[in-house]
């Protein structure tokens, strides 16, 4: 599952650093033109890997020292880069202008609020239908903060109560997705597809990130039942699943066909001890899985070097070599940034909070 990250982080940045009309093969084109929807699988993950690592602490019920303990974790795990990267937007920002308004050019830090909107970026809540985000992708921690803030509850009621308990908790995801669809379709504003919800101003992305996230709670509640887990996690069904994922990309079904694929790869991935659990579980895919939150948080930097790059080439050059030579540099530059980053401040950030928490 860490490996699955890994690649949802690199197909998310390659849908950012190359969008659909600059990719003339049909399929291709429309397969990274949904990589939007691979965020929604690090939702559908968050919620199955805590449900994995700390639903037990909840399952007598709230708690406030353990529920308490649980956020300084998740705090320790997220804050750290975050903070870091948004206090040196800031920073940059007013050592070139002086104030954080929002005539500010790209990339420079602008809110239409300053104080309000750099006080909700500070606290994670600015995804929360109040502001835009100070770093572009982190739109999607604000929103699972929140839903780390509403964990004893959200895995109370999937993973610890009766079945049609259960049953209404599933209604309820299907009714945040389709809910997310119908107002991304009436907003206006432009989506890459239906559930292509970033917009920190609106309550979609809230409803997007708590559809997967209780939908991961969901998932992990199927671990229970070995014969289901044995059949999901089997190679040949494991295999169906990606291929009939990859298709639905590159096909560009609706969103809503592909969506609940995620669901039974996550859960296939936790239980397959056989050759694809094998491949994402190979050093190379499982680094990645590692320094994915850096390479998540910090390769919306890279698109003005990929673009300035390119341009600067293909002046000397024909425009393939440029783009043959432009896509592995700045993806190497890209994973040595993230790898800096990880071992440079998640890690020992991390490791400082575990010292912290048993002192």
């Amino acid at each position: 599952m860490t490996g699955l990250r890994g690649v949802a982080a690199v197909l998310v940045t390659t849908y950012h650093y190359y969008p659909p009309s600059a990719i003339a093969q049909p399929a291709l084109s429309r397969f990274i033109g949904k990589g939007y929807l691979w965020v929604d699988v690090f939702f559908i993950l968050s919620g199955f890997v805590l449900a994995l690592n700390y639903a037990h602490l909840f399952a007598g019920g709230w708690n406030v020292r353990r529920w308490l303990g649980f956020l300084m974790r998740r705090l320790a795990r997220i804050y750290p880069l975050y903070l870091v990267l948004v206090a040196g937007a800031v920073l940059m920002t007013l050592l070139a202008y002086g104030h954080l308004r929002p005539d500010n050019p790209a990339p420079a830090v602008g809110l239409p609020t300053p104080a309000r909107d750099l006080l909700a970026n500070l606290l994670m809540m600015q995804s929360w239908g109040i502001t835009r985000s100070i770093n572009g992708p982190s739109w999607s921690i604000s929103t699972e903060w929140a839903a780390y803030l509403a964990f004893p509850v959200l895995v109370g009621v999937a993973l610890f109560s009766r079945a049609g308990t259960a049953l209404i908790a599933t209604l309820g995801v299907a009714a945040l997705m389709l809910g997310t669809v119908g107002l991304t379709t009436l907003d206006g504003a432009y989506h890459s597809g239906p559930l292509d919800a970033y917009d920190g101003t609106t309550i979609q992305p809230l409803l997007r990130c708590f559809g997967g996230f209780v939908l991961g709670l969901l998932t992990y509640r199927l671990v229970r039942l070995p014969r289901v887990l044995a059949w999901v996690s089997h190679d040949v069904t494991l295999g169906i699943v990606i291929v009939l994922l990859v298709s639905g990309f590159a096909l560009g079904v609706h969103d809503l066909v592909v969506y609940p694929l995620f669901a039974p790869l996550v859960l296939g991935l936790y239980g397959n001890r056989g050759r694809i659990g094998q491949v994402l579980g190979s050093f190379p895919i499982y680094w990645l899985g590692v320094v994915s939150y850096s390479l998540y948080l910090l390769h919306d930097y890279l698109i003005g070097p990929r673009d300035g790059l390119f341009d600067w080439l293909q002046a000397r050059i024909p425009a393939a070599w440029a783009h043959a030579a432009t896509i592995p540099t700045i993806y190497a530059a890209l994973l040595l940034i993230a790898g800096l980053a990880y071992y440079g401040v998640e890690a020992p950030s991390r490791r400082w909070a575990r010292r912290l928490g048993r002192a």
